[in-house]
């Protein structure tokens, strides 16, 4: 994906799509520590006060052909990601055919259609790129992303117990896939 497209949510703002580059490591910086103060990141990997993201990091990361970095933009704040990485891409066996995936999205611009939107735009590139399948994984109590993610073709595949603690309690996570056709 090399444009970037208007998408229209279901409260009718109008939003950008758009890949991310190493361009927007800044952006995605200032996005990730507000998502982490943000109510929906409760049952994810995020959490108030983590350390920053190092930028030549993000950089390398957001420009390895290997990597896709989908970036949802309110004006010039961006407001949601979705990602695919190809797990071993250089390994002969395994050639990348496999993807991490996962989304993270503002609280207040979930249930609009966007996470859907998301998730076709990367699988698309993924299926493009060579990738065959997916994985990823969701808190037991995420109940809107497993939602989600069932609605999309998501399989169940497993329960990894007590992986994190959250309001003094373990979280299950759920590991999912999907085969991409």
């Amino acid at each position: 994906m090399n444009r970037a497209i208007k998408f229209k949510l279901k409260n009718g703002k109008v939003v950008t799509i758009r890949r991310i580059r190493g361009t927007d490591a800044d952006a995605v910086i200032k996005f990730l520590d507000k998502f982490a103060h943000d109510p929906g990141a409760k049952y994810t990997s995020y959490y108030p006060n983590q350390q920053k993201k190092n930028k030549e990091s993000c950089i390398e990361l957001y420009d390895d052909p290997n990597n896709f970095f989908l970036g949802a933009w309110d004006d010039d704040e961006i407001i949601g990601e979705s990602t695919v990485q190809k797990l071993h891409p250089h390994n002969p066996k395994y050639r990348g055919l496999t993807g991490l995936t996962g989304s993270i999205i503002l609280n207040k611009y979930t249930s609009q259609g966007l996470g859907g939107k998301m998730k076709t735009m990367v699988e698309k590139w993924a299926r493009e790129n060579g990738v065959h399948r997916f994985e990823t994984g969701v808190y037991y109590k995420n109940i809107r992303s497993l939602n989600n993610l069932l609605k999309h073709g998501y399989i169940i595949i497993g329960i990894m117990h007590d992986v994190a603690v959250v309001d003094n309690e373990y979280m299950h996570m759920y590991k999912l896939e999907k085969i991409l056709d």
